[in-house]
């Protein structure tokens, strides 16, 4: 029987997020593997999003992948479908509340782009989403990952953006509950991550049994497309049902 993975992306991204990862885990596993993206609904509440992209997977015991916002989802999907997943892996996210400086800055980027419009991702964002070294140690890599980013908003579109930014603003914290359910949940994250306060989930996975923590190195926000092999090696790993631990990452 086929192991199942669902990919949720983040704001304004979509399959080609995950591409790099999936030709790489496609090299290294020889198990029956079943890729599937899953897209964020473009209307409804937060509730609605993630009760229709829950009823969308029939899978039993799948394992549950989600970027950013994504991570968020796939963190309230879990708490809808809990045994029913095998894993959960929560990337560049802590499933939590916005502090309110973020809530204010979000709610003044909507109220910018309806006044004014929307011409695609600044480059200056594009860099802050990425490890500010990345154009040093990966040249080549930088191009091809900015390259994606720009693609990805442009596909979408402003009315995708506006709405993903809307929704998210106002959302609970899911840490308490998934410390309480009884499902193997793993987050990593970059280690110049600056959407991301590591410690905050360190302090969360502290005491349970469930929850891990871990960092990678020489990633910033956009780790699918940054740390591809490292995001491969770890759903290898949950694949075969061995604990991988990477080189070039540090578990905490």
């Amino acid at each position: 029987m086929a192991k199942t993975l669902y990919f949720i992306p983040g704001t304004m991204c979509d399959q080609n997020l995950w591409l790099p990862t999936w030709q790489l885990l496609t090299q290294q596993c020889h198990e029956d593997v079943q890729f599937i993206p899953l897209v964020i609904p473009t209307s409804g509440s937060m509730d609605d999003i993630v009760r229709a992209m829950a009823n969308n997977m029939v899978a039993e015991q799948a394992i549950l992948v989600g970027f950013s916002l994504g991570g968020y989802l796939a963190s309230a999907i879990a708490l809808r479908l809990g045994d029913r997943l095998k894993q959960l892996l929560v990337l560049s996210n802590c499933p939590k509340n916005l502090p309110s400086a973020e809530i204010k800055q979000r709610q003044r980027t909507l109220a910018w782009i309806k006044q004014r419009g929307y011409a695609g991702i600044p480059k200056k964002r594009v860099d802050d989403l990425l490890h500010p070294d990345i154009q040093q140690f990966n040249s080549n890599g930088y191009q091809e990952i900015k390259q994606t980013i720009i693609a990805m908003d442009q596909t979408l579109g402003v009315k995708v953006l506006l709405q993903q930014l809307a929704v998210s603003v106002q959302r609970p914290n899911l840490l308490p509950a998934l410390a309480k359910l009884n499902l193997p949940i793993s987050f990593m994250v970059g280690d110049a991550d600056n959407l991301v306060v590591s410690a905050e989930l360190k302090k969360a996975c502290a005491g349970t049994d469930n929850m891990k923590l871990i960092n990678v190195a020489n990633t910033g926000h956009m780790l699918p497309l940054e740390a591809p092999q490292a995001l491969a090696s770890v759903l290898h790993g949950l694949i075969t049902d061995s604990d991988i631990l990477l080189n070039n990452s540090a578990q905490e």
